[in-house]
């Protein structure tokens, strides 16, 4: 028995020796992507606030003449040090001269991504799950005939992960998006919503 707690005090060390080494990687990312992304945002004409942090890669794109706008305080996790969800890269891009995306200070996103052909506005505390698609438009309009109709998200929302937001959607303020919901019709404000498509499950005036 004495054995056995000897080596497990041994692992315990070998462990937290390698959380040491972890959060020095950690703060290593946060600091190094940080610095490169708020350079290129700052190259590209991306309009960004004062302590947005980039903590891994991010794929962010500027389609002439349209606008980007971050936030101040914002936040974009693309690594699993930051969300231990399997997130991939976040993705910004606009595609056409007009478009807009817009985010609020205070909000935070993990592995999202965000497709603007028009307009996509997110207001300030809003927090979005691992994997989560906003577009305001479908993919490949030439082909398929559809036009792209803008994207409003409200304040203080919450949005689970692996959610999609589909195109003409408003989302009122302290609403709660499940995960894994596809939203394909407004939401009110302080409800809860969740499935596929999104329903509201209940409204609470205290969210």
């Amino acid at each position: 028995m004495n054995r056995v707690i000897a080596k497990l005090k041994k692992a315990d060390y070998r462990a937290e020796f390698f959380r040491v080494l972890c959060d020095w990687h950690r703060s290593w990312i946060h600091v190094v992507y940080t610095a490169w992304y708020r350079w290129k945002c700052c190259l590209m004409g991306v309009d960004i606030g004062k302590d947005v942090s980039f903590n891994g890669k991010i794929y962010i794109s500027r389609f002439k003449h349209s606008i980007i706008k971050l936030g101040n305080n914002c936040t974009f996790n693309s690594h699993n040090l930051f969300n231990t969800r399997g997130i991939g890269p976040c993705i910004i891009r606009t595609y056409t001269d007009y478009a807009r995306i817009e985010i609020g200070d205070n909000s935070g996103f993990s592995g999202v991504t965000i497709s603007a052909r028009c307009l996509i506005k997110i207001g300030r505390d809003v927090m979005v799950g691992a994997g989560t698609t906003i577009a305001d438009n479908d993919d490949h309009p030439e082909r398929l005939g559809t036009t792209e109709a803008q994207v409003i998200i409200g304040n203080n929302v919450f949005i689970g992960m692996r959610c999609m937001i589909m195109k003409g959607v408003t989302i009122g303020d302290n609403a709660v998006i499940g995960a894994g919901s596809i939203v394909t019709k407004d939401i009110p404000a302080n409800c809860i919503a969740a499935g596929v498509p999104c329903k509201v499950i209940r409204y609470n005036d205290k969210i």
